[in-house]
């Protein structure tokens, strides 16, 4: 009988116990880092608690309502369990899907200028082979070594990085702010704030760092930043530096000598889900170029008094490494031309002929330019005046012509130029043993004129250079020598040519008999002078000479895969990184010694370089360009051997 009064007594006891519901805990979706209510407040029974698994491996939490970041971005089951006075366990969960925080947007929206790279540690092995294919292995390999040591662990691993704090899945940047022009901080996505705050103490400790660490160790002290626990340091020569921690990301104040609370205020007033991500001058750059694996930014604002930076606007570029090739991406908006102008500035009076086809065969470098020639010499007007003035001085003095109302009208705006490498001639200057055959390496253009211009273009040089100092190719051009800096020039149908330094035309020896006295025609006119051999063209002569189905550049450009050389308003530019290598060690074999081993390691080095390519052109908000460096071997039908080319 009193078994049954104490069950009954427990039933009654247990039936006026007062349970608490589980919350509504709904699937959600936020941002790693970033602190996130779950629960709501409420008076819980005596004797009862909550608690929460957020599936994250990070500790349980306790409450009805609380907070929680998740530290790295994935799908996680979070669970509320509600346990009664009477120890009964009840529990409800969630999805919960962790989106990883961007860099950008954990910048300030007002960053100056930043550089990005998203996941560094994803790609470092193919960031490494580049480095390697670039000649610059060793430097590297000796940065990563220095980071290493300051860090107490290999800054290069993936596994490491995270084992220390550090989120693989987010990234680092460098940005500078309005607040200090001259300071410079880093942030750094984190997944555990103690051990990433450690390491950064470790680095901030190390003695005999490098750059900007080498006034470490730093002493260090805790203080707070309008509320926020901050850490400063001072260095040996008064460099401070800053630590401030916040939604995901450790900002690092690099060695200054201002007070680095400035610099780190941008970072607590970043929301989450704006920073400079949300910035519309930063999404319009980002629109043009992408992310790839690094990205600039730059507003281009400031007290900058460089020509080039007090001439361009907000501008970013990004850099997309891949196996075989390097590409980089710009965009960049001058201050004083857009638009209709710009796009008026960079097209020509009409499209480009191939005018690789008219250089010969055989350039370390190739340059196409194009545009409205009266409106690019408005604007190099504005770019510098004086520079401006001795080319129209110059044009004045070998023509007799004015350069805006004569010379100008005369072009279409479509230039190529080649640039020449002797090699051989090369060596003998740096070992100074002929110091005058450096000049053997020239550049040679070519320019477009507006049909039926030739001829009195033609004439008005002719008129002003002295007999003795021009004569015909056997093209029937004339050529001619204009002063004693080197330079010739020559029309030959609607085109001008143009040859500064590399070999010079020779006209026949002195010492040579006397010529009989020259023939006659009917009319008593004195026949044309004799035309030199071929050996004595000169690179000039020779691409006025050249014969219908002779290789010329363009058989070159190819060979080598390259086309677009025809649109009409793209800036190009071509380096041939491996033939110039290989002319320079060859050279260098030649002369042997120490000479021919030293150009063999930097073929080694750069070796892997095949050529680089550049190209701009108008985009209604700015100038649009691309840098590739490609990797790998040459195409078939490269170039032969010619000494005189560097080949």
């Amino acid at each position: 009988m009193r078994i049954r009064l104490a069950c009954a007594a427990a039933l009654l006891l247990a039936a006026c116990v007062k349970r608490v519901a589980p919350s509504a805990v709904e699937d959600r979706t936020v941002v790693s880092g970033v602190p996130t209510e779950f629960g709501s407040p409420a008076d819980l029974p005596e004797g009862a608690r909550i608690e929460w698994d957020f599936g994250d491996g990070t500790p349980p939490a306790a409450g009805p309502a609380v907070k929680h970041a998740f530290p790295r971005s994935g799908t996680f089951t979070v669970t509320e369990a509600v346990v009664d006075p009477d120890g009964q366990k009840r529990s409800t969960t969630a999805k919960v899907t962790v989106l990883r925080r961007s860099v950008p947007s954990a910048l300030p929206n007002d960053a100056r200028a930043a550089l990005i790279e998203e996941m560094p540690w994803r790609r470092m092995a193919l960031h490494r082979e580049t480095a390697t294919r670039l000649g610059m292995r060793d430097v590297f390999d000796d940065t990563a070594r220095t980071l290493s040591d300051a860090l107490g662990f290999d800054a290069t691993s993936e596994e490491a990085a995270a084992a220390h704090g550090f989120d693989p899945e987010e990234g680092v940047a460098l940005y500078t702010v309005a607040d200090d022009a001259e300071a410079l901080v880093a942030a750094v996505g984190t997944s555990d704030d103690a051990k990433a705050l450690a390491a950064v103490k470790r680095l901030l400790a190390h003695e005999g760092g490098t750059g900007r660490f080498a006034g470490g160790p730093f002493q260090l002290t805790e203080s707070s930043l309008d509320g926020t626990p901050v850490l400063l340091g001072k260095g040996r020569g008064g460099e401070k530096v800053g630590v401030l921690q916040r939604f995901g990301y450790l900002y690092l104040r690099l060695p200054g000598m201002s007070d680095p609370l400035p610099a780190l205020r941008g970072a607590l007033k970043v929301q989450p889900n704006s920073g400079l991500s949300a910035d519309s001058l930063f999404q319009a750059a980002v629109r043009h170029v992408g992310t790839g694996d690094m990205v600039f930014f730059s507003r281009g604002t400031g007290g900058s008094q460089g020509r080039l930076a007090s001439s361009v606007g907000p501008s970013a570029f990004t850099v997309i490494d891949r196996k075989d090739l390097l590409e980089v991406r710009l965009i960049a908006q001058p201050r004083d031309l857009s638009g209709e102008a710009l796009q008026k500035t960079f097209t020509p009076l009409k499209p480009p002929p191939d005018l690789a086809s008219k250089l010969p065969s055989g350039p370390a470098a190739y340059v196409k330019l194009s545009g409205e020639p009266a409106s690019m010499w408005r604007e190099l007007l504005r770019w510098s005046a004086a520079d401006a003035g001795r080319v129209k001085e110059r044009a004045k003095e070998v023509t007799g012509l004015e350069l805006e109302k004569d010379l100008l009208p005369s072009f279409t705006g479509n230039v190529g130029i080649g640039v020449y490498l002797d090699s051989f001639a090369l060596i003998d200057a740096l070992l100074g043993e002929q110091v005058a055959s450096l000049d053997r390496s020239g550049i040679l253009a070519v320019a477009e004129l507006q049909p039926g211009k030739g001829q009195a273009l033609a004439s008005a040089i002719d008129a002003r250079v002295r007999p003795d100092r021009r004569f015909r190719v056997p093209s029937g051009a004339t050529l001619w020598k204009l002063g004693e800096n080197g330079a010739e020039v020559a029309v030959q149908g609607d085109f001008l040519y143009l040859s500064l330094g590399g070999e010079q035309s020779q006209p026949p020896a002195e010492e040579q008999p006397a010529p009989p006295p020259p023939r006659r025609g009917r009319r008593g006119k004195a026949a044309p002078p004799p035309v030199p051999e071929p050996k004595d063209l000169g690179r000039l002569g020779a691409a006025l000479a050249q014969k219908p189905g002779a290789r010329s550049l363009a058989e070159d450009l190819k060979a080598e895969g390259l086309r677009g050389f025809d649109l009409p308003t793209d800036q190009i530019a071509w380096l041939d990184v491996r033939g110039v290598v290989r002319s320079i060690q060859a050279a260098a074999q030649e002369h042997g010694g120490i000479l021919g081993a030293g150009t063999r390691l930097v073929a080694d080095r750069f070796g892997s370089v095949r050529d680089i390519l550049f190209e701009a052109r108008p985009a209604p908000d700015g100038v649009q360009a691309q840098l590739y460096v490609r990797f790998g071997p040459a195409r078939s039908g490269g170039r032969g051997g010619e000494r005189g080319q560097g080949r």
